[in-house]
């Protein structure tokens, strides 16, 4: 991370990483999907709730699982875990021997679907697992979310937005706001092309507009913590699939929560084991 993107994280909340992924990666990543699409299951339990500006006509799509399909359907997302474009990113929001917290999964939309009322974890109270702090000369951060872009997101097509600063807030969130009636001015959704990357911490305050694209959209979402901390069990009982066949780097990415000092391994800058 340069001092360009140090600043602007710590401004933001969020960074938005260009051209991650080739168009090689993208495709092996959209015909592993398109694979599987008959496992995509459409939400019937509403995130946008009374919202009414964040109505659809139907849910957001959702998928998991891809850490444990079949070869080669699996792979380009067990590369996800430790790509080497974005390992500096995590070792600068989270420290070294960062982990995965949460199972990753696909968020696909298709026109009409629902948005989701904007939430995050900054405000009046602390939560110990999702946080922002600056302190001697760095940030600090809790769950933190990457997620990959797998097709075009481009203004006015809803999806991911955000309220720039707002993990730095005191104050209790508007509930004008997090249902999006009110302040509009203030959230920003979050343009990006196919191959792009957005991390973000859990703390910002964020959401999703409803989608208006024809074309569907593709965000997988991988959740990370600091090494000594866990927000999801997941880590408890790991499914078989899910860790045969990973390599040493991905299977530190995916170790049990403790301190570095008591040898947790850990990646360098190149994603390659320290």
């Amino acid at each position: 991370m340069n001092e360009d993107e140090k600043y602007l994280f710590d401004l933001t909340g969020y960074i938005v990483v260009k051209n991650v992924l080739d168009e090689e990666a993208l495709a092996r990543c959209n015909e592993a999907i398109d694979h599987y699409a008959g496992g995509i299951r459409e939400r019937t339990q509403s995130l946008a709730g009374s919202a009414t500006a964040l109505q659809g006509i139907t849910g957001r799509g959702e998928l998991s699982g891809m850490l444990g399909w079949e070869p080669p359907w699996r792979e380009p997302f067990r590369d996800m875990l430790t790509h080497p474009r974005i390992v500096p990113y995590l070792h600068e929001i989270l420290g070294k021997g960062f982990r995965l917290d949460h199972l990753p999964s696909l968020i696909g939309m298709r026109r009409g679907a629902e948005g989701h009322q904007l939430h995050g974890s900054s405000g009046p109270g602390f939560d110990p697992h999702q946080y922002y702090i600056f302190q001697d000369g760095r940030m600090h951060n809790g769950l933190t979310v990457v997620t990959w872009q797998l097709t075009d997101v481009n203004p006015g097509d809803g999806g991911l937005c955000v309220v720039p600063g707002s993990h730095k807030c005191n104050f209790a969130l508007p509930r004008e706001l997090r249902t999006y009636e009110q302040h509009q001015e203030f959230v920003k959704q979050i343009p990006c092309k196919a191959g792009d990357v957005v991390i973000f911490t859990e703390a910002v305050t964020h959401g999703t507009l409803p989608w208006q694209s024809e074309q569907q959209r593709r965000s997988i979402l991988f959740r990370y913590s600091p090494g000594n901390l866990a927000y999801a069990k997941h880590y408890v009982d790991w499914p078989e699939a899910f860790v045969d066949g990973l390599s040493e780097e991905q299977r530190a990415v995916m170790e049990a929560p403790y301190h570095l000092r008591l040898e947790r391994p850990a990646l360098d800058d190149g994603g390659t084991l320290e």
